[in-house]
């Protein structure tokens, strides 16, 4: 793990990675409108966080949820990572129009269940198949006409079994009809079709 931004002992897969680069290509358009809804299923230490408050949701009346257990997966890539400390290092960092939950995606969906009202959703909580379905499933039910949703590591874990690849093309073929796939690579981008 590398030492970095204030004592940090994590690694940061947003800035450091593919991702950042995705967020950028996909969400600028969309930089300082009023009354954006993003959710996100999966916080982490809040690097995606910081980098959509200060550059996309810079209007007037415009939220971000994060969703996150800040407890970690038995993951090899969260071994030895002090989730206590993410999780106090995250609430260090994010701002005022940061609305946050500390609980499962499932929990989130069955308390929350609405009509659509986000006009961005990022996938990024477990990595288990059964759960990035789940999580997919329910996160198109709330994401507006024309939103966007984005999975994250697409291509994680190409040894393993359980991993989100099958659930993020189950997703994709099941909606194929109301949604347009935007990009298949490291992340997986669609935006949901306008109505009719």
């Amino acid at each position: 793990m590398t030492e970095t931004l204030q004592g940090r002992r994590w690694p940061d897969w947003f800035t450091n990675g593919y991702a950042q680069e995705a967020f950028e290509r996909h969400l600028i358009p969309l930089a300082g409108r009023d009354g954006l809804r993003f959710l996100q299923i999966g916080a982490y230490a809040g690097d995606a966080s910081v980098w959509l408050t200060e550059h996309i949701l810079t209007g007037t009346d415009c939220l971000l949820v994060d969703v996150d257990t800040w407890e970690g997966s038995a993951e090899i890539d969260h071994m030895g990572i002090d989730f206590g400390e993410v999780f106090d290092f995250y609430l260090r960092r994010v701002g005022g129009n940061v609305s946050w939950l500390r609980t499962t995606s499932d929990t989130f969906f069955r308390q929350r269940w609405q009509t659509p009202r986000y006009d961005f959703i990022y996938v990024d909580g477990s990595h288990e198949t059964a759960q990035v379905l789940r999580d997919a499933v329910h996160a198109e039910s709330v994401l507006k006409p024309g939103g966007l949703i984005a999975f994250d590591d697409y291509l994680w874990g190409a040894n393993y079994r359980n991993v989100p690849r099958p659930a993020i093309d189950a997703f994709v073929r099941c909606y194929e009809d109301t949604l347009e796939v935007l990009e298949v690579g490291l992340q997986v981008w669609c935006r949901k079709k306008e109505k009719a």
